[in-house]
């Protein structure tokens, strides 16, 4: 019997055109799978979408877009059997990196005829869901500004960045786990299941998706050239190496704010009104992976 196969396109990422997505996939399908293809019509849709193929049986629900799309349909197959397929076309694709599933749709669907199925863990900040990096600190204050930004992809990121970065101030921070406590001023809290943010940018080149663990890596307070100076370490996987990180590992832990700022889930940002509680959810989803990877 043919495995049912539920696409949830975001038309608005990348390569998600109406016009020839569901061809293309349709035609590379082959009749392997019992197919339909649906678009997302506004923020949200995804998440009602998959629940409908949960309750329609399909045994994958595929998120065909950028780590939005994939943290929708992710947070509700969680604690299911339904099986989470990726077929990346947004700016970032970094869950789907860390993956092995690259950052093309249409190579990505011949990894998902083919690719093995893995149980990986999940994670919540208070209650949202994330499967691939959150934090807070400068890179959630980006996500947050560029987050009603009509532009997608690293440029206008980019841009962000380098406005921001001129008059950033550290937060003061108190994080609390089961084996210590750390206080100081840090440019950001970065909370690791994946490896990576995207575009190639390794933040946690230690971590694995079902140890159990999140990593933590905090970025120490520095004059902003240190930091610049130190970015060619995301793409050489060395961060964690620099005199500007301290990190740990742990399944839960606090963290105690003394300001508003901002906080972000798989690159969507928020406002941080109060404390964040971090925790993970062990093999808590099955996700198709590249089976040739590493």
């Amino acid at each position: 019997m043919k495995q049912k196969l539920l696409v949830i396109a975001n038309p608005f990422s990348g390569t998600n055109a109406k016009s020839n997505l569901e061809k293309n996939l349709q035609r590379l399908n082959e009749g392997q799978f019992e197919m339909d293809v649906v678009f997302t019509q506004h923020a949200g849709h995804a998440c009602d979408l998959a629940l409908n193929g949960i309750q329609n049986g399909f045994d994958i629900v595929a998120a065909a877009g950028g780590d939005g799309t994939v943290n929708e349909v992710a947070s509700v197959l969680a604690g299911t059997q339904t099986q989470l397929g990726i077929l990346p076309s947004g700016s970032g694709n970094g869950f789907a990196m860390h993956l092995g599933l690259g950052r093309d749709a249409i190579k990505a669907f011949e990894i998902l005829k083919h690719g093995q199925s893995i149980w990986v863990d999940t994670c919540k900040v208070n209650d949202k869901f994330f499967i691939n990096v959150s934090g807070l600190g400068f890179d959630a204050r980006v996500a947050y500004l560029t987050k009603y930004n009509k532009q997608r992809g690293f440029i206008p990121y980019l841009t962000t960045s380098l406005k921001e970065i001129r008059h950033f101030a550290p937060l003061n921070l108190e994080l609390t786990w089961d084996e210590g406590t750390i206080n100081g001023n840090f440019a950001a809290a970065i909370v690791a299941n994946a490896s990576m943010y995207g575009y190639n940018f390794t933040i946690a080149p230690t971590a694995a998706l079902d140890d159990g663990l999140m990593d933590v890596i905090l970025l120490k307070e520095a004059p902003v050239y240190k930091y610049l100076l130190a970015s060619y370490r995301m793409l050489t996987k060395t961060i964690h190496q620099s005199p500007l990180v301290t990190s740990f590992r742990t399944s839960s832990f606090q963290i105690k704010i003394h300001k508003q700022d901002y906080f972000h889930v798989d690159g969507e940002g928020f406002i941080m009104d109060k404390d964040l509680t971090f925790s993970l959810q062990k093999k808590n989803i099955k996700v198709i992976a590249n089976a040739q990877k590493g």
